[in-house]
């Protein structure tokens, strides 16, 4: 019995494992299909970003990279976002609550992929400012969620003096 179960805890890390590093092979190669080669080397990065845990990293440097795409195509614009949908989703489907955190995923790629297009594209802004933008607001973002989540399990609480323990 405990090696069914044992078997049973693999095979379920090992599909998010599977379908994160497709959505990072799938951004890869629609960087590579809309710009230069050295965004291969952004792929790497990316990959290792994934393989080390840090897969909300990995989608702000895949969104950052699109910017840097001088004229992307469709097929390479729909490549990057649903390469790191997938790998945001593949978090996702780890989480304790699944279907909220996937949810969010729902709505924070193609968001981040609405902005890029939008401002690169229409509003023809620099892309270096519309990366720096989307790293701060991520950053604002992540900060909020930490503070959030504190709070909800009580960590930190309004009363200073109790929450030295933890500083």
């Amino acid at each position: 019995m405990s090696m069914t179960l044992n078997s049973t805890r693999q095979s379920r890390r090992s599909l998010p494992t599977v379908l994160g590093l497709l959505g990072i092979v799938g951004a890869t190669g629609g960087l590579l299909l809309g710009g230069p080669v050295w965004l291969g080397l952004v792929g790497v990065v990316l990959g290792g970003l994934y393989l080390s845990g840090t897969a909300v990293l990995a989608v702000v440097l895949g969104q950052i990279a699109l910017v840097t795409v001088e004229t992307p195509s469709l097929l390479s614009l729909v490549l990057v976002e649903g390469g790191l949908f997938l790998t945001l989703l593949s978090v996702a489907t780890e989480a304790p609550d699944s279907r909220i955190a996937s949810s969010l995923v729902a709505l924070v790629v193609p968001l981040l992929g609405g902005v890029v297009w939008l401002s690169v594209w229409r509003w023809t802004l620099d892309p270096l400012k519309v990366g720096f933008a989307i790293l701060v607001g991520t950053a604002i973002v992540g900060y909020l969620l930490h503070r959030y989540l504190l709070i909800e399990l009580d960590i930190v609480t309004e009363d200073v003096a109790s929450d030295r323990d933890f500083q």
